[in-house]
């Protein structure tokens, strides 16, 4: 009997259950712990293989578990709802409501009540401290009790407060009162200074709030007065503002649905005039609303995760199989002595899940330090703040790999060991066999480890190749050295368009006259941010449609050195100049996609635009820019209008400057020139255009990068386990090869005879990869870029990749088996004998 494998004592219980006291429960799992030990080589082996891919499993569940199954940490999330305008007829979906839209839908039935928010700015000064630009939101009166969220300190917004020209009370976030107030009890009742006023704190939210919110600072009243539009614009009925509401007890989305597309034809038929009059209001799962764009990745990586576990299954239990080769006379002497097939599979199966148990305890370790690094690799692409740990669920998910693993680790050895016959093994043994079934298995199982690590190549090319692609995918400006800062100027001290545009112009001037600095320029936004505004427009001598039929486009709004700071080439025409001002000629310059939309056969210079409620305010065409990916790499280049600061003046812009430098060290260059020009007002959201444009990939790149490490794991694992696939084949027909030496067979037979064996497995493997892959890869569509998911260069290079790889571990061994000495080989045939 083989060292350390001698089963342990046999309790039979009713009915010939395996065990039936302690000591027979106790028994296998000793024997199981001995005989891992007695091999430390192979358990190291299978362990590690195990441990890598439970790691993997719990780690990247948790971040499932995290960012989409509870990205939320606010009571009854499932009850609430996120409102979203939506117009078919102009390609326009948003979270982007008018302010009389929502006064419409408050009062629907469906809801137990309904808050609305949006952004506004709001800056910090006072105490002798460095002036803070906040991020703030107005909110309606019912906001907080629609989230189920109370202040931890002080109270939320009367009725009263929630009216035209209202107290200026606010409330602050606990991150707000920790940093800049030091946390002092006093701060409810007391007046902070905000945009140059006095500002009531009534008080103070609960720690960490749940994303989306986690980032705002200061909340305050009245939704309808937010900085950046006029209350004409309001009235008009611009989108601005996200609704959230809460389902009445019993409500379905269906049912509220039904309900809200009844107000909206009701708003149409009284308002047609409003912009959104065409608008339907759409209501969405509120959590399904925020992650619905990282289902399909976290799917993708789920899959590959998967595949990858059980690729390492395959692998083990190909190394188990090989290793039931060495012990069928154990099975076979411990069958005739009366042991029962049951007694036999469970002493396996055991074995397996002392095996994976070991597994998920090194998995539980790589786990963690996986986590701890994410926030570090990925921060950019996870809401601020956010944790990640293995809680109860990741356990489960651990528990429950460490259990497939042992079942499929050790199942299918145990049910091939249990049938064989005592007697014939017994008399193979003799004859020095060691038969062919378990061969037959291992190699099926090796096929399967083929056909998954190829999906697995084929998946990680597509999407390294259309990661690549969207790299190298012009954006229409030049990023390098170029950074910027969002400044939000309070409407009461710069309250008219001259003052917006006096101040911006100075700071422009400011960082001009610095060292290092080659440009700069003020915008309303930026390209490759994908915010912006979108605005109806008409062409003058076309007919104009009513305002809500009116066709939109990106509303960007920059100085006269915006083209060339961006370095965005002006294709026809001009750019502005200092004398496109208030007072003169209103000018405009639009992209080539609208260009050619609008003008198909003939040149736009001179056209004239139409904006404003009533197409009242003309802006003459001077000029066509390049087009510029403003709403992302991925995203299509929009229609866009350009329009001079100096003709239409805002209180929240973007300053950009261009460094021959570091741009990173641009951010105490922009708040310096910002103090210059007005020491209380502060800048934010800093960042390098490299930066954003990078951002802007992160998904796609993290993607990409995931899947190329898991399928490189996968290949290392098939390629180890053809290697031992091919290594045993040799061993076991050590005889046979010694006796084709003997007869005259050269070195090289002997090579393409081992090979062809191996490389026949690998054949078979690839087939059924690639076909399997080829149905995988349609899963992956809506991941791809600029690549066909069926592109045949890359299932052609995989293949012969992988085909490589697969010769090389088949060559060594082979290369051993044509160095035999065929006198050696027959002596150890016949000493087996």
């Amino acid at each position: 009997m083989a060292p350390g494998l001698a089963p342990g004592p046999f309790v039979p219980g009713p009915a010939g259950t395996a065990f039936a006291s302690p000591a027979g429960i106790m028994s296998p799992l000793r024997t199981g712990v001995r005989a891992l030990l007695k091999t430390p080589g192979f358990t190291a082996v299978a362990v590690l293989t195990l441990a890598v891919a439970i790691g993997a499993n719990a780690s990247l569940f948790s971040l499932y578990d995290r960012l989409v199954l509870r990205p939320v940490s606010l009571p009854n999330p499932g009850s609430l709802v996120a409102i979203w305008a939506s117009n078919p007829e102009l390609n326009f979906n948003a979270p982007a409501v008018s302010w009389p839209r929502f006064q419409a839908i408050r009062g629907a039935t469906s809801f137990a009540s309904a808050g609305v928010s949006a952004f506004d700015n709001f800056t910090l000064t006072g105490a002798g401290e460095q002036p803070d630009q906040l991020n703030g939101l107005r909110v309606s009166g019912a906001f907080f009790a629609t989230l189920g969220v109370a202040p931890a300190r002080g109270r939320d917004f009367r009725a009263d407060e929630d009216v035209p020209n209202g107290p200026k009370v606010g409330l602050i976030s606990d991150e707000l009162w920790t940093s800049r107030f030091g946390r002092r009890e006093s701060i409810v009742g007391e007046s902070i200074q905000l945009n140059g006023q006095p500002w009531e704190v009534v008080g103070v939210l609960p720690p960490m709030m749940s994303p989306p919110f986690r980032q705002v600072q200061v909340w305050a009243p009245r939704v309808f007065e937010v900085g950046g539009l006029t209350p004409a614009q309001v009235d008009a009925a611009a989108g601005y503002a996200q609704p959230i509401a809460r389902l009445a007890p019993g409500v379905t989305l269906d049912a509220a649905a039904a309900e809200l597309a009844s107000i909206a034809e009701a708003y149409k038929r009284d308002f047609p005039g409003k912009l959104d009059a065409n608008n339907l209001s759409v209501p969405r799962d509120f959590v399904e609303s925020l992650v619905s764009n990282l289902k399909p990745t976290f799917y993708t990586l789920l899959g590959a995760v998967g595949f990858v576990l059980l690729i390492a299954c395959a692998n083990v239990s190909s190394l188990f199989v090989g290793r039931l080769a060495r012990r069928q006379k154990e099975v076979a002497i411990r069958r005739s002595l009366g042991a029962r097939r049951g007694v036999i599979v469970a002493q396996f199966l055991t074995e397996s899940l002392v095996l994976a148990l070991a597994a998920a305890a090194i998995g539980t370790l790589l786990a963690r330090g996986a986590l701890a690094a994410v926030p570090a690799l990925v921060g950019q692409q996870i809401p601020p703040g956010t944790t990640f740990t293995l809680d109860w669920r990741a356990w489960g998910v651990i528990a429950l790999a460490a259990l497939g693993c042992a079942a499929l680790v050790g199942l299918i050895p145990a049910l091939h060991a249990s049938r064989t016959d005592p007697i014939e093994t017994l008399k193979d043994a003799t004859r020095g066999s060691s038969g062919g079934r378990g061969g037959r298995l291992r190699s099926g199982l090796i096929v399967a480890e083929v056909a998954l690590s190829v999906v697995l190549i084929v998946g990680s090319s597509l999407l390294l190749t259309s990661f690549v692609s969207l790299q190298r995918t012009p954006p229409g400006f030049d990023p390098a050295g170029v950074a910027t800062a969002f400044v939000g100027l309070p409407p009461t001290r710069y309250a008219t368009g001259d003052l917006q545009v006096g101040f911006f112009t100075r700071v422009v001037e400011e960082l001009e006259a610095r060292p290092g600095i080659t440009g700069a320029s003020a915008s309303l936004t930026l390209p490759i941010s994908g915010f912006g505004a979108q605005a109806p427009y008409s062409v003058s001598g076309r007919p104009i449609l009513p305002l809500a039929e009116r066709p939109l486009a990106r509303l960007q709004i920059a100085d006269e050195h915006f083209f060339d700071l961006m370095r965005i080439p002006i294709k026809m025409g001009r750019g502005f100049t200092a004398a496109d001002r208030t007072g003169s000629e209103g000018v405009c310059v639009i992209n080539e996609s609208l260009a050619a939309r609008l003008f198909p056969d003939e040149s736009p210079l001179g056209h004239v635009l139409l904006r404003g409620r009533d197409a009242e305010v003309p802006a003459t065409i001077v000029g066509v820019a390049a087009n510029v990916l403003s709403n992302g790499v991925t995203a299509p280049v929009p229609d866009e209008i350009y329009y001079p600061m100096r003709q239409l003046g805002r209180p929240g812009m973007a300053v950009t400057a261009r460094t021959t430098g570091d741009p990173a060290a641009l951010q105490q260059v922009l708040r310096a020139a910002v103090a210059a020009v007005d020491p209380d007002q502060p800048i934010s959201f800093f960042q390098t255009l490299d930066a954003a444009l990078a951002q802007s990939l992160g998904v796609q790149r993290t993607v990409a990068a995931l899947t190329a490490g898991f399928a490189g794991i996968a290949l290392v694992l098939a390629v180890v386990g053809l290697y031992s696939v091919v290594a045993y084949a040799v061993m076991q027909r050590t005889g046979e090869i010694g006796i084709r030496m003997a007869l005259g067979a050269r070195p090289g037979q002997v090579v393409s005879l081992v090979m062809r064996s191996g490389l026949m497995l690998v054949a078979v493997g690839l087939a059924i990869g690639l076909a399997a892959a080829a149905g995988v890869s349609v899963l992956i569509r809506t991941l791809l870029a600029n690549v066909d998911p069926l592109e045949p260069s890359i299932y052609a290079a995989a293949a012969v990749g992988f085909g490589l790889v697969a010769a090389l571990a088949c060559l060594w061994p082979s290369l051993r088996a044509s160095r035999l000495d065929p006198l050696t080989a027959l002596a150890d045939r016949t000493s087996k004998a």
